[in-house]
């Protein structure tokens, strides 16, 4: 470290010590994060960030935290990016997210109004890739934005939305590229430091500790023909919506600028990912052996049960959609908490309601 400034390893020593305590990995990371926007080589920044990322109860709670959106088996490639979508977001504590909603920040929400309308059907693209996982619909969204950077009077916002975008939704690498270009046009420090994060991220991805291993989707649709033989396939989803939006005048008018064969060319010509390290730190193989029968409700869920009980349809809905997620096991080392903190107090954020009322000890279970 002494090629660096003395405050880079204080500020890394002060990330160490943040990270030590329950819940306080992503405070500790977004320093890590700092020293990366300054100094994108730092290899020991990069690896802490990584190492606080496997804290255990981080793990834990992440992976409960995404659970509520994606099922641990259902290794379709599109709901892998989205796992690694909503770990960034959960994670992140780059101050841009938030400011963009303050009085006056309406261009940093929705884009420079001279190109929005161009803004928002790029993002429209984007939502299918992400929600859908139909790739097509990334080579139809950078025309738009392409078009929106060359028109605005005010590129450099326009590009940081654009880069947003592609971070929210997480398409890292492209997220990298377009803040790469605003960066070398601009001065912009929360340019800089939002690079530094989805540069990691896309750097990472195969390794995050608490997302299942990468897949094609077998896994799925094993579970599918125990859960709904009948159900549509992602390609017959795909092909359904593409039809429906080409029969009520949204699907896209324009070309995209590379033809999908020649994208298909380049993208057998990309060196491969980075590999999943050789051992896990979570022992993923209990996905292979899934029964596909409903069984016990992750911990979240019955709470989620609790909190809604004077809701029974809430209740029973949610005890429907959720019959296939699996419990996630609790590590077996208490959580170690900052001495100097005050406790947490649930009825800050409920709403008035007690501890007792809905309680948020863990091994009640």
């Amino acid at each position: 470290m002494s090629q660096y400034p003395d405050y880079v390893p204080r500020l890394l020593a002060q990330a160490r010590a943040e990270g030590q305590w329950h819940a306080g990995q992503a405070d500790a990371a977004a320093l890590c994060f700092d020293v990366l926007a300054l100094f994108p080589e730092c290899r020991e920044a990069s690896d802490l960030v990584y190492e606080l990322f496997c804290d255990e109860w981080t793990i834990y709670d992440m992976r409960n935290a995404v659970q509520q959106h994606i099922d641990e088996w259902d290794d379709q490639p599109h709901q892998q990016r989205r796992r690694l979508a909503l770990s960034c977001r959960f994670m992140s504590r780059w101050t841009g997210w938030d400011r963009e909603f303050e009085k006056g920040r309406k261009p940093e929400r929705e884009g420079p109004k001279d190109v929005r309308a161009l803004l928002q059907q790029g993002h429209m693209q984007l939502l299918e890739a992400y929600c859908l996982g139909d790739d097509e619909c990334l080579n139809y969204a950078w025309p738009k934005f392409t078009e929106a950077i060359e028109k605005t009077r005010d590129p450099q916002t326009t590009l940081l939305w654009i880069g947003k975008q592609y971070a929210d939704l997480g398409f890292f690498a492209d997220a990298a590229e377009v803040l790469l270009d605003l960066c070398s046009r601009y001065k912009d420090e929360a340019a800089r430091r939002l690079l530094a994060e989805v540069r990691w991220w896309r750097d990472n991805a195969p390794r995050i500790p608490w997302i299942p291993p990468a897949g094609d989707g077998s896994r799925y649709r094993r579970m599918m023909q125990f859960i709904d033989p009948t159900a549509p396939t992602h390609e017959e989803v795909i092909q359904h919506t593409r039809a429906r939006l080409k029969e009520v005048g949204n699907a896209p008018t324009w070309q995209p600028i590379i033809d999908p064969e020649l994208a298909k060319l380049f993208g057998e010509a990309v060196p491969a990912e980075i590999s999943p390290p050789a051992q896990s730190v979570v022992d993923w193989s209990f996905l292979d052996r899934d029964d596909g029968q409903p069984g016990e409700l992750p911990v979240w869920a019955k709470k989620m049960m609790k909190l809604f009980r004077d809701n029974p349809e809430h209740v029973e809905d949610i005890a429907q959609r959720h019959r296939w997620s699996r419990p996630i096991p609790q590590p077996k080392t208490p959580k170690r908490y900052d001495p100097n903190e005050p406790p947490f107090d649930p009825s800050e954020v409920l709403g008035g309601m007690s501890e007792e009322d809905f309680d948020f000890d863990d091994d009640e279970e």
